[in-house]
């Protein structure tokens, strides 16, 4: 009996721990709906507004931005390549970085291309520099380590950004 009380104790005790969520889950999934819902309506720029502000100002502000996002989506859609949906996952464990926050936040995005509907599962870098009210975010398959040094430069090597998935062609129903 003594024992299945600590155990019990034990188990109570360390719950917590065990299913801890991030703290930060609901603001990072109510803003990076507003990335994703921008993307999915070719609003570039509430796109560009939400990227990591770096990143911006490397692209020569948010308005050059939005533009170089337009003709990205206007050359795709000149192939035969058109954004569907995107489904936002759930936020990963936060990492400080310097003065930033940092979160994955997988998604799963699907195109409509020539040969079939395609499945691509990515990830978005959440960013905060204001203790988790406002979040950025940038698609970490732009990112290389040099990328990550340029825009992060006190970046947390202890968050490993995830080895790009191949696409997935989705069978017909």
């Amino acid at each position: 009996m003594k024992s299945f009380l600590l155990c019990l104790l034990l188990t109570l005790g360390l719950s917590p721990l065990a299913f801890a969520q991030n703290p930060y889950r609901d603001q990072i999934l109510i803003q990076a709906r507003v990335i994703t819902r921008a993307t999915e309506k070719n609003d570039y720029n509430t796109q560009a507004k939400k990227a990591y502000p770096k990143l911006q100002e490397q692209m020569g502000g948010s308005e050059k931005m939005a533009q170089a996002l337009k003709e990205k989506s206007k050359k795709l859609f000149s192939m035969g390549i058109d954004l569907r949906e995107i489904q936002l996952g759930e936020p990963g464990n936060i990492f400080e970085a310097g003065q930033e926050l940092h979160c994955l936040v997988s998604q799963t995005i699907v195109f409509e291309t020539p040969p079939g509907k395609l499945k691509q599962a990515s990830w978005l870098l959440a960013i905060s520099n204001n203790n988790g009210k406002d979040w950025y975010f940038i698609d970490v398959s732009n990112l290389n380590e040099k990328k990550i040094k340029e825009l992060f430069p006190d970046f947390n090597p202890a968050l490993k950004i995830p080895a790009e998935k191949k696409a997935e062609l989705l069978k017909e129903d």
